[in-house]
């Protein structure tokens, strides 16, 4: 199990809720103390779950640690486009229950990254794209390939396409996708990942040794105005979830 599900804020905070809840009955000498420290940790933590879960709060935590992003026309000046390489990073891929094609069962980050890539090659030209990450729960080329078969579908040629499938994680990503970007010669290299992914995987290329350009997928935008922002939701929670999971993933050695 992924060190980040154990870690995950709902798991956490409702364990403490509960763990307080339990200690929160007595009223008369140590048991009072501890009824004192349990109606604390109850309310700090339901206090803690309402703050993750407001639009105001949890949009405020993605745009600071996202990447934004940026204009990649003068970073790419000079440099031909068959000695470019683009480097998109897989998301997951859902289960095939229905004899859905792989391409359909990408996951919604998944999905925004492969219509990123494609925006990018259009806009700018590449000799190569790389591919990079597998779903061990799958087959090896099963999530990078379904990425692949709407890279071609959108019109990117599927000659250009490298699918690396060893990655695991990000870490892995840029090991390999920098073995095969130097392979290919390439003089400049462009990421793209979601917009909250990219710190993280910006920080795992450079140990890799591969000087990398980002395209950022989905900055989060701000949250929205008047009291709205300040009414939990399940999706500003989830939002907050994936912070954590870059903040744990940014420990990694």
């Amino acid at each position: 199990m992924p060190i980040s599900r154990l870690i995950d804020p709902l798991f956490l905070l409702l364990v403490a809720a509960g763990l307080g809840l339990a200690l929160s009955g007595g009223d008369w000498g140590y048991r009072a103390r501890r009824a004192r420290v349990g109606r604390a940790l109850a309310w700090s933590a339901w206090l803690a779950l309402w703050l993750l879960s407001m639009p105001w709060v949890s949009s405020s935590l993605v745009r600071r640690v996202s990447t934004p992003p940026r204009d990649l026309r003068a970073d790419l000046a000079g440099t031909p486009p068959e000695r470019r390489v683009l480097i998109l990073l897989t998301a997951g891929i859902d289960a095939d229950e229905f004899g859905v094609p792989p391409m359909e069962r990408q996951s919604a980050a998944g999905l925004e990254r492969s219509l990123a890539a494609v925006r990018v090659y259009r806009e700018h030209g590449f000799g190569h794209v790389i591919i990079s990450g597998r779903d061990v729960r799958r087959a090896p080329a099963e999530l990078a390939g379904s990425m692949a078969d709407l890279l071609v579908e959108l019109g990117v040629p599927r000659k250009k396409i490298v699918l690396e499938t060893e990655s695991r994680d990000t870490r892995e990503n840029a090991v390999h996708s920098a073995r095969i970007a130097r392979g290919l010669s390439a003089e400049r290299a462009v990421v793209v990942t979601s917009a909250l992914h990219m710190t993280r995987a910006l920080r795992m290329f450079e140990r890799a040794g591969l000087d990398v350009l980002p395209a950022p997928v989905r900055f989060q935008p701000l949250p929205p105005d008047g009291v709205e922002r300040l009414i939990p939701s399940s999706l500003a929670l989830y939002r907050s979830q994936r912070v954590v999971h870059e903040f744990v993933g940014q420990l990694e050695p």
